[in-house]
């Protein structure tokens, strides 16, 4: 059975002037068929005038170098539906659940989108607003079980996950997705900006490895984006798996590796992480000076305490010269960068820039100076390094690409 729309409060859907939108955090890496599945969905539940996404940039969550340039996938995303593309600056998108999520909710409701549409593997949201509030005031008990599996030497996020699932009477593993995990942030983070929430029920599983693991009978061929990145560095054809619009925009050659100068930068130390223990430095200094690669030196740190993916986004951090004080110094966004838009969608232009409490930026040179765009700028200019085709290596490409359009 369809899921009826989910309607505004105050707004009766019958000849209002006051153009509804929803908004999407992405990092669309590359743009797959779920993600086609997503937007498709986020339209027919809200039935809203457009679609805006926050994308984040040429880093990932993870710590890794994306697939593509934004620009590119920000084509992508205009190409199979998106009708406008912000920028998730690297100051939030490489960064854990609750700062990436707070930066993208910080940009969408400073922009004014009326819902907020996102993924899941559990598909009920009350028990993800549930958990949500348990982040906000957890109960003494849960408290007290995250410290005994803290003592254990489980990371912090896993053992949280652990001791909502026994609390609820659940498998332990059954929180800890990251799909969920983010969820329960973006409802945080949504808190009292007047979004309304669209939960879409994930389907497939995010990190499997395999292109054939997501066949869905009813529609195209469904892989997550780590199986197609995995893929796309081995030179097959994934084609099945991503919506023809974006099939010109897959890149055709794997990227040069950047472990040279991740190794060179954290064998020199000085660095302060953040959202980091103390002590993490010296761990991932010692590492760097006794491996010969990056990969050696995150599986010589690796262990219940520290994930791969933590260590990831700690030497992505040491890598763009991401320090403690900086992002203490933006707790959120404070301007929204336009990417992309399609050229329907002008009033929607029009209707952001009525509504928005943020400064829209579509033109770089209005944000020379800023922190926050300063390392945006060395984040690009370090993936450009890894770009197989010397002529786009060069620096600066920030202030030469304009916004996409279409």
């Amino acid at each position: 059975m369809p899921l009826a729309p989910i309607e505004l409060p105050g707004y009766n859907g019958n000849g209002g002037m006051r153009l509804k939108i929803a908004g999407i955090i992405a990092e669309y890496n590359p743009f797959h068929n779920g993600h086609r599945y997503h937007l498709e969905q986020t339209r027919s539940r809200t039935q809203c005038d457009y679609v805006i996404a926050v994308l984040a940039g040429h880093f990932t969550q993870r710590g890794e170098s994306a697939v593509a340039s934004k620009w590119e996938r920000t084509r992508m995303a205009l190409l199979c539906g998106v009708d406008a593309v912000f920028e998730l600056p690297a100051l939030f998108a490489v960064r854990p659940a609750d700062a990436f999520a707070r930066g993208g909710v910080g940009i969408l409701a400073g922009l004014g989108a009326d819902w907020l549409s996102f993924g899941s593997e559990i598909s009920d949201l009350e028990l993800l607003m549930r958990l949500a509030r348990w982040r906000e005031e957890e109960p003494e008990e849960i408290s007290c079980a995250i410290r005994r599996k803290l003592a254990l030497g489980m990371p912090h996020a896993r053992a949280r996950g652990e001791a909502w699932a026994e609390a609820l009477g659940m498998p332990p593993e059954a929180l800890n997705r990251p799909n969920t995990a983010l969820a329960v942030e973006y409802l945080r983070a949504m808190r009292g900006t007047g979004m309304v929430p669209v939960l879409v029920e994930r389907l497939g599983e995010y990190h499997e490895e395999r292109l054939n693991s997501g066949p869905n009978a009813q529609g195209p061929r469904l892989a997550s984006a780590t199986a197609l990145r995995r893929a796309i560095s081995r030179g097959e054809d994934v084609r099945e798996y991503v919506p023809k619009e974006a099939v010109p925009l897959l890149p055709r050659a794997s990227r040069l590796s950047l472990d040279m100068l991740a190794l060179d930068r954290l064998r020199r130390g000085n660095f302060d992480f953040p959202d980091a223990p103390e002590g993490l430095d010296r761990l991932l200094v010692r590492a760097a000076r006794e491996s010969g690669s990056v990969e050696e030196a995150l599986e010589r740190c690796k262990s219940r305490r520290y994930t791969y993916a933590r260590l990831s986004r700690a030497v992505a951090h040491c890598l763009l010269g991401m320090e403690r004080a900086l992002v203490e110094r933006y707790p959120a966004p404070e301007y929204a960068r336009l990417l992309g838009l399609r050229e329907s969608a002008r009033p929607l232009l029009r209707e952001l820039s009525r509504r928005s409490r943020l400064p829209i930026a579509a033109n770089a040179r209005s944000l020379r100076g800023d922190e926050c765009f300063s390392l945006e700028c060395r984040a690009t200019d370090l993936w450009a390094l890894g770009d197989p085709n010397p002529a786009l290596r060069r620096a600066g490409r920030e202030f030469t690409e304009g916004v996409v359009r279409l």
